[in-house]
């Protein structure tokens, strides 16, 4: 007799699999290269989650754009055209008037909450994928945020199949996609917080950096996560307060990793992309080259789960 799971004989029943990419600002692109090789190697992708960069890559191939067309649209942006600064020279002058003036608030207090204000990105954003939301997309997703009034972790989901809880942790399923990246990427002191539902929303890696747990709960068999967090390099660049304050986040998002994500993946897949200078837009081909080339290193091992 053959056992069968939900109808289907144990024997042609295969493992889901679930793909976690995790922030890493611009060099985030280099999810395309490894989305490209697991698809060159016919490795399914069932389920899929994504932080901050991470999260933008995710939509858009859960949304249904292959890893050759999501690359195309990356390398015809304008990135400059997609930055509107909220805070001038002259807004830091008039602030730090207030502040003088003002002697009870501390200097901090009397700044904006970000440098962008986000707009021009979403309206991005929106351009992609219309008014599809998470629970409409051709693979199930998962974006994360958190909200820093609560400080609970905000999933941006497919419907899960049960009701399967994370610790201090909210689901919507209805947002649009455009709304939840939008969320996802709000790096704090850089990006104005996502104001939704009455939460503020700033980005998912300050909690989960990997989203690796959140596919577990969807009910992914087998969990690959692309790590391009924080390594543990020494870095002797981070001389101005946005890049002190983008280190800070990067040491917090490894510790994180280290301590929550690890423990539900299968497989990691950890591009060496810490040499290349995150400013720098025109790299985009070589990160993806290396996501494509620190995938097949790891083929056999997934291929092995499988």
């Amino acid at each position: 007799m053959i056992v069968t799971i939900n109808n289907l004989p144990r024997k042609s029943r295969r493992s889901s699999v679930g793909v976690a990419l995790s922030g890493g600002g611009l060099r985030g692109t280099s999810h395309i290269g490894v989305l490209r090789a697991l698809a060159d190697h016919n490795i399914p992708v069932d389920y899929i989650a994504g932080t901050s960069a991470g999260s933008i890559v995710a939509a858009m191939y859960a949304y249904g754009y292959s890893p050759q067309k999501i690359q195309s649209i990356v390398e015809e942006i304008d990135i400059h055209s997609l930055i509107d600064l909220k805070v001038t020279t002259g807004d830091l002058f008039k602030h730090g008037f207030k502040w003088l003036v003002n002697g009870k608030f501390r200097f901090w207090s009397v700044l904006p909450t970000g440098l962008i204000k986000g707009e021009k990105i979403e309206n991005f954003f929106t351009k992609l994928w219309q008014q599809r939301t998470v629970r409409d997309t051709k693979i199930p997703l998962a974006i994360t945020a958190v909200d820093i009034k609560s400080a609970d972790t905000v999933f941006f989901t497919s419907p899960l199949p049960q009701q399967r809880a994370i610790l201090n942790a909210r689901y919507y399923h209805n947002t649009l996609l455009s709304e939840a990246v939008r969320a996802s990427i709000s790096i704090p002191g850089i990006f104005f917080p996502k104001k939704y539902r009455g939460m503020t929303l700033v980005d998912g890696a300050v909690k989960n950096n990997l989203p690796t747990d959140i596919l577990n709960h969807m009910g992914a068999d087998r969990i690959i996560g692309v790590d391009l967090g924080y390594a543990g390099q020494p870095n002797y660049d981070a001389n101005s307060v946005g890049e002190i304050l983008m280190q800070c986040i990067e040491i917090m998002g490894r510790e994180v990793t280290l301590m929550k994500s690890e423990q539900y993946a299968d497989v990691i897949i950890r591009p060496q992309v810490y040499d290349i200078n995150y400013k720098d837009f025109k790299q985009s081909g070589e990160l993806i080259k290396r996501g494509y080339h620190a995938t097949l290193e790891k083929i056999g091992e997934i291929k092995n789960l499988l």
